[in-house]
């Protein structure tokens, strides 16, 4: 009798142990795809670090409909917090930038981020900014709380910049406040996208190891061009080229792909500090996930693609290119 109370005991209490553990538990709807689920919500803070990486996991657009999102700096520079959008190790953040009625232009930070933990829940997910070479603490989120209606969701959270803005050269007011956001919906390849699909392959961190095109040009011309100024005399009907003395020249090129249909690009120095950071958009062009469209305007062709290297190519109107590019760990 003993022995069978016993057993009855190790049975529940296994059955109350996985029904704690919600990182054991598989979303249908998710399909077999091998990519971070992203149907996950709940109050971030009443959560663990995995499930909270899930939680946050998209990306959020938060709109104009908030007038507290905007900040105004003594230079009349009207600013305004788009979206933010987290990776399974990275977040990128856009603004929009006007002055004086101008039209806006796009402010970009992107960096990682990490999740601190209390006593094994997660109490604030704190955002970094690589300068000089190291990862500087830039902004932080708190009272994170994601809710799904509908099979919409949305969340709420409050953000405190840590530093001035104006730090990493971008030109706003103090954005810190509470704000709401709408999660916009994955790509449809998101959902069954297994461990030998295109899609799970590609969306990850990359670096360009090779370039080459019918021009003749190379990687490292690619990298010296960002310093490139051109000059044209009419007088002579010739162009010049010159190489701006005042100018870094880039060591490094990276590109990250998104679930959601977004890339950024980041240029950075020697000592991996971001010379300039561009986001865009993504898609698939044909079932089989061999072709690809960049910002609706230009179509790359994929000719090996592994989870740690990638190679494509392009041709317009008789100009070809050829890309190699890295997995980043």
């Amino acid at each position: 009798m003993k022995k069978i109370i016993f057993l009855i005991l190790i049975i529940f209490y296994s059955c109350s142990k996985n029904n704690d553990d919600s990182s054991e538990v598989t979303e249908p709807r998710m399909g077999n795809s091998a990519l971070t689920n992203i149907f996950a919500s709940g109050d971030v803070s009443k959560q663990s670090v995995e499930q909270a990486k899930k939680t946050i996991f998209g990306k959020w657009n938060l709109g104009n409909s908030n007038s507290s999102n905007r900040s105004y700096s003594n230079k009349s520079t009207e600013c305004i917090f788009n979206y933010i959008e987290f990776t399974d190790s990275s977040y990128m953040m856009n603004l929009s930038i006007g002055e004086g009625g101008s039209t806006p232009e796009s402010g970009n930070i992107f960096g990682n981020y990490e999740l601190i933990e209390d006593g094994e829940l997660v109490t604030e997910v704190r955002l970094y900014f690589s300068v000089s070479g190291s990862d500087v603490h830039l902004a932080t989120l708190t009272n994170i709380i994601v809710t799904e209606t509908e099979s919409d969701f949305n969340a709420t959270f409050d953000i405190d910049f840590v530093i001035d803005l104006g730090d990493i050269d971008i030109i706003c007011g103090d954005l810190g406040g509470s704000y709401s956001a709408e999660k916009e919906d994955a790509m449809d390849e998101t959902i069954g996208a297994d461990l030998d699909s295109n899609h799970f392959k590609v969306v990850r961190n990359w670096r360009m190891t090779s370039y080459s095109d019918s021009d003749g040009m190379d990687l490292s011309g690619v990298l010296t061009s960002y310093c490139e100024d051109y000059y044209y005399s009419s007088e002579t009907d010739s162009e010049t080229v010159t190489i701006d003395p005042d100018c870094i020249i880039p060591t490094s090129f990276q590109v990250n792909l998104s679930t959601f249909g977004t890339y950024v690009t980041i240029t950075s120095d020697a000592i991996g500090s971001p010379l300039e950071i561009d986001v865009g958009t993504w898609s698939w062009i044909n079932a089989e996930q061999t072709q690809f469209s960049v910002d609706d305007e230009w179509v790359g062709n994929i000719n090996s693609l592994s989870e740690t290297l990638w190679e494509f190519d392009s041709e317009d109107e008789g100009f070809s290119q050829s890309w190699v590019f890295s997995a980043i760990e």
